[in-house]
């Protein structure tokens, strides 16, 4: 079988090899604390295709890689990979993942965090952009990726417009075992492998007692002429004194912030 893009379909491989082995990671994890981690599959009475998508409350559609989700199905934890070969291609995915998640979470009160495990070369501002929407990052970086790749012979840090190097390196990947595909993945992701497992496990552990935790709360209000107004207090104290004066203030909403 011919590959018309050798370094798309290379790529691709790796990714993959990424996001199993977050399943990996991920998935005992979910299974000691009573929880369950969904990659998408069929699954009787809830989900026919194979893609894992979640609605917001507008009826938009958004394709996720993993999700953790209690075992009545409510999403707790949002798990999205993502690589990039070229910078020029960062506000593109970037701006996405930010635009679902935050999308998303407005919809859905039980998600408690959104992570992202970005791989390749992503830029110092669209890594602040992503983390400006309250995502939680992970870095495998391009440098990394390539330095495990060459211990296995595959060449990957080759010129845009190379596409000889890609050939050669895809067929080199695809000649490797499944051990040594699973050793790839392991290495890749090994220096984030403890930060990421330990936030998950907080995050699971997490009781009733997550208000006293609270650093940051926003309030957005929306008019009757599609008017967004947005306001953030650093206490639930000041949010109760805000709400009160906006009561007092504006007669109309005597009695109903009650």
């Amino acid at each position: 079988m011919t590959v018309k893009n050798a370094a798309s379909a290379l790529g691709e491989a790796i990714g993959k090899l990424i996001e199993d082995e977050l399943e990996r990671l991920i998935y005992p994890i979910c299974s000691k604390r009573g929880y369950v981690y969904d990659r998408g599959g069929e699954r009787p009475a809830r989900r026919r295709g194979i893609k894992l998508s979640m609605v917001n409350k507008s009826g938009n559609r958004y394709q996720l890689d993993g999700v953790i989700e209690t075992t009545k199905g409510e999403p707790i934890v949002l798990v999205e990979s993502k690589y990039l070969r070229y910078k020029k291609h960062n506000r593109d995915k970037g701006s996405w993942t930010c635009a679902a998640h935050y999308s998303l979470r407005k919809s859905h009160p039980t998600i408690r965090k959104s992570i992202a495990v970005l791989s390749g070369n992503w830029s110092a501002p669209s890594k602040a952009f992503i983390r400006s929407f309250g995502i939680e990052l992970y870095e495998v970086p391009f440098e990394e990726m390539c330095q495990v790749l060459r211990k296995y012979n595959v060449v990957f840090d080759w010129d845009e417009k190379d596409n000889q190097t890609p050939k050669r390196s895809l067929q080199r990947f695809n000649k490797l075992s499944s051990k040594q595909r699973d050793l790839i993945a392991q290495e890749l992701l090994q220096r984030i492998q403890y930060s990421l497992t330990r936030s998950i496990e907080e995050t699971l552990l997490s009781g009733e007692d997550w208000a006293k935790r609270v650093r940051e709360i926003e309030v957005m209000l929306k008019t009757d002429r599609n008017e967004y107004f947005t306001y953030t207090f650093r206490s639930i104290k000041d949010v109760l004194k805000f709400l009160v004066e906006l009561q007092v203030d504006l007669p109309d909403l005597r009695g109903k912030l009650v």
